[in-house]
């Protein structure tokens, strides 16, 4: 009995103390979880805008690419880039001048190919309409021309000057051809610029069709246009023939002479309207009487074997073989032919016109100072063509160097052009580029050389102009959906460091940034190893 009442004292007790120890241990947890959350509400709320690291790498470490806050899509598409040692294009090392390669949204660069050593010239030379396909040219005032299919490794087409990507004419595409002019040594400092019409397969690089003498093209799914110069004793040249070529042969459609005496042919320019007639722009220039430059304009039928001159004056400046001051653009329903012609200003300026298809009236858009692509470059961007061909966006000058970006609706001239000014005197238009899909303009104005500009985005339906952003921006820009892609220099604290400049993508939407490939390495304040990677083209 005195046991068992002893035995049951025990157990209530044990009972008891497990009771109280549960408790206790019940209360310390609850205590440390009210401790948590107060720690954790306490802390601040991360913002939407862009985050950026403010860690260095140790030094002999690549720098870690910055990303965009939650909720910034970056682009999953890589980046086409000239990426090279040294503080940017221009600044880079001649004996390892870099690769072309796929940068990624980590920061890592996939090598393509190796630029060629003492490069100084890398540039688009023209794309496809869908933008699978790409030519590039790589090298110094002689160099070569390359062609890249989606994000695979170019290849070489052919050893071109430097004038054919920058000069009067450009890498066509059409289907599976391409087409390109390969200029004769020389030719951007003759009278005229002319060379061989080289058209390829563009799977293998065949060689479809070669002409000489020619000055310029125009490709089309059915075929080539192009013009022939060609020169008396004394190397003038008297005579351009207009030629067809449909694929399997070509055919003379007409032959065209200079409209005085002791005159010749100093330039050439022909377009394939939608309607199958050719457009073509003569400039001309004389020894006696009238010796100014003369533009004639004529409306070529291939069915017919004919040509009309539908309009010629005369102008104050010369074609210079050097720029590409001589060129047509069609409105998208044919009805209307853009132009240009030297204004005598610079050797690389004109005035825009447009000729009226169903009367042959000629009117002045831009009366001058439009800037043109030429060998030398220019602080102004040269003029870009949106996608849907209904846009041609140009940058306007002033002798007092007061710059303005001009977006004319090719479809409706009546309408007074879209404008951005550039910003104070001295100021540029240093990039631009349209969206895909042809409803933006984004452009950078103001200062250049790691000097403050910003980037503006410019809706094509209102004709309103937003700032995405202020910056050191680059003349370097490639878009891809709402996402831009641009060089951003960036300034370090310390006055003696030099400026790095970082590849930055913008969302044009949200107003984010983030960085996609750091410029340098930053150790104890120093700014070392660095490196660019300039923006090409996004790839699929």
């Amino acid at each position: 009995m005195g046991m068992v009442m002893t035995s049951s004292t025990n157990t209530n007790k044990n009972r008891s103390s497990s009771g109280k120890s549960f408790l206790i241990l019940f209360i310390l947890l609850l205590l440390f979880l009210i401790v948590a959350f107060l720690f954790i509400s306490s802390r601040p709320a991360q913002s939407p805008a862009v985050t950026e690291s403010l860690s260095q790498p140790p030094a002999g470490e690549a720098p870690p690419p910055l990303v965009g806050a939650a909720g910034f899509q970056m682009p999953s598409a890589p980046l086409l880039a000239w990426v090279g040692s040294g503080a940017a294009p221009g600044k880079h090392s001649a004996q390892a001048p870099g690769q072309l390669a796929l940068v990624s949204a980590e920061g890592s660069a996939a090598p393509l190919l190796d630029i060629p050593p003492q490069t100084t010239r890398l540039a688009a030379c023209g794309a496809s309409a869908d933008r699978s396909l790409l030519a590039y040219y790589i090298g110094l005032d002689d160099g070569a021309l390359y062609l890249m299919r989606g994000a695979d490794v170019p290849v070489k087409v052919d050893d071109v000057p430097a004038l054919t990507c920058v000069g009067a004419g450009q890498a066509a595409f059409s289907g599976d051809r391409l087409a390109y002019i390969a200029y004769e040594p020389g030719a951007a400092q003759s009278e005229f610029a002319d060379g061989f019409l080289r058209i390829v397969n563009t799977s293998s690089l065949e060689r479809l069709f070669r002409a000489e003498n020619v000055t310029a093209f125009d490709l089309t799914g059915d075929g080539a246009a192009y013009i022939s110069l060609f020169t008396n004793d004394r190397s003038e040249a008297d005579e351009a023939a207009v030629v067809w070529w449909n694929g399997n042969a070509e055919r003379e459609v007409v032959t065209l002479s200079p409209t005085g005496e002791d005159c010749r042919f100093v330039s050439g320019q022909i377009t394939v309207a939608p309607d199958g007639r050719f457009v073509t722009a003569m400039g001309q220039r004389c020894k006696s009487g009238d010796t100014r430059t003369q533009w004639q304009l004529y409306v070529v039928d291939p069915a017919a074997g004919s040509a009309t001159l539908a309009a010629s004056d005369f102008q104050a400046g010369a074609f210079a073989p050097f720029a590409r001051t001589n060129t047509i653009h069609f409105s998208p329903d044919g009805s209307r032919a853009y132009f240009t012609v030297p204004d005598g200003v610079t050797a690389y300026t004109v005035g825009l016109k447009a000729l009226s298809m169903a009367d042959l009236s000629v009117t002045n858009v831009i009366e001058k100072q439009v800037v043109m692509p030429n060998f030398g470059g220019a602080a102004n961007a040269f003029p870009q063509l949106s996608p849907d061909g209904r846009w041609l966006a140009l940058v306007v000058t002033t002798p007092n160097n007061e710059n303005t970006l001009n977006i004319v609706d090719l479809s409706n001239p009546g309408v007074a052009p879209i404008t951005l000014s550039a910003g104070s005197q001295g100021d540029v238009l240093s990039a631009m580029v349209f969206a895909d899909d042809s409803k933006r303009l984004f452009a950078v104005a103001g200062g250049t050389d790691s000097a403050d500009n910003s980037l503006f985005s410019v809706d094509l339906a209102t004709g309103s102009s937003s700032r995405l952003g202020r910056g050191r921006f680059g003349n370097g820009l490639a878009v891809l959906g709402a996402v831009v892609a641009i060089p951003d220099w960036q300034i370090p604290d310390d006055p003696k460091e030099p400026a790095y400049l970082n590849l930055v993508v913008i969302n044009a939407d949200s107003g984010e940034k983030a960085t996609w490939f750091a410029g340098a390495e930053i150790v104890d304040g120093k700014v070392t190893n660095q490196r660019f990677a300039f923006p090409l083209a996004w790839r699929p």
